[in-house]
């Protein structure tokens, strides 16, 4: 499994994260989310401010995420349930779906195939930032691994 650290950017004008290999400096991807919008919207791109690689959008209230490509289609898509003791949510991405229970309070979120085996881990780190770990492997698109990390912490921590 490959591990990336998406972190968000403080005292920036908007959303902004960067996707770095843990432990290192270099930005490999920039999530940039939209200011004065009705929805939560964000862009990832390569670099800072390279190609665009996909696009995550949400319902009013944050129930459903889609994340898609350049084109338009439809990568992957997570839904949280609008009332519920415990985080949780469905990640759909082809024609596969995974359940990921994140506890109460733990913060982790693991997505299993039919066999059990985690294909996507995405875990809060306890930092000054908000700093998500996030384990992927082959099987799931990176932009849909790396945008559920986006879409988990604007669906549980963000006020906005």
């Amino acid at each position: 499994m490959e591990t990336y650290e998406v972190t968000q950017v403080l005292l920036t004008v908007g959303t902004v994260y960067h996707v770095r290999k843990p432990r290192t400096e270099e930005t490999l991807f920039t999530v940039r989310g939209e200011l004065m919008s009705t929805t939560a919207k964000f862009h990832l791109v390569e670099g800072d401010s390279g190609k665009a690689r996909a696009d995550l959008t949400a319902n009013f209230i944050k129930t459903k995420y889609e994340i898609r490509d350049n084109d338009g289609k439809v990568m992957g898509a997570l839904v949280f349930p609008a009332v519920a003791f415990k985080k949780t949510l469905t990640l759909t991405a082809g024609d596969v779906e995974y359940l990921a229970d994140g506890g109460v309070f733990k913060g982790v979120f693991q997505c299993k195939n039919k066999d059990g085996a985690v294909v996507l881990e995405i875990a809060k780190e306890l930092s000054i930032r908000d700093t998500f770990l996030v384990k992927t492997d082959e099987s799931l698109p990176l932009e849909v691994s790396l945008l559920s990390a986006v879409a988990i912490h604007s669906r549980f921590y963000e006020m906005i």
